[in-house]
């Protein structure tokens, strides 16, 4: 399980809905790291070297090409996401035995920051 499966369907933001439905939340949410609060524009016609295939592979960027081609799409940062995510993920990792030190290390977080993550969720 990686913190994507925490991702539940209301938490995503409408405008990045329709993204997901084409090229799954992974993709979706590599878009978000990549472009978040940007806009893009989606060529009908994708070429080896695009930039959206570099990021998601050759065919989830036909598939994004073949939805929306053409259009130019407002990429959310979707911090809130983000944040609620790496809290579930952290909650999550902590259930199954993960020591707080570790947690912090991994998400570049203060140990109080954690303690103050887990308490939250309690």
């Amino acid at each position: 399980m990686n913190g994507l499966d925490l991702i539940l369907k209301e938490d995503l933001p409408n405008s990045l809905e329709e993204i997901a439905m084409v090229i799954g939340r992974e993709g979706a949410l590599q878009l978000v790291g990549a472009c978040g609060g940007t806009r893009i524009f989606v060529p009908r016609r994708l070429r080896a070297q695009h930039k959206l295939v570099t990021l998601l592979g050759f065919a989830q960027a036909q598939r994004l090409a073949n939805h929306f081609g053409g259009e130019t799409l407002t990429v959310v940062r979707a911090a809130d996401l983000l944040r609620r995510t790496r809290n579930r993920e952290i909650v999550r990792r902590y259930d199954a035995g993960d020591g707080v030190r570790q947690l912090a290390r991994d998400h570049a977080l203060t140990e109080r920051q954690i303690y103050s993550i887990l308490s939250s969720s309690a």
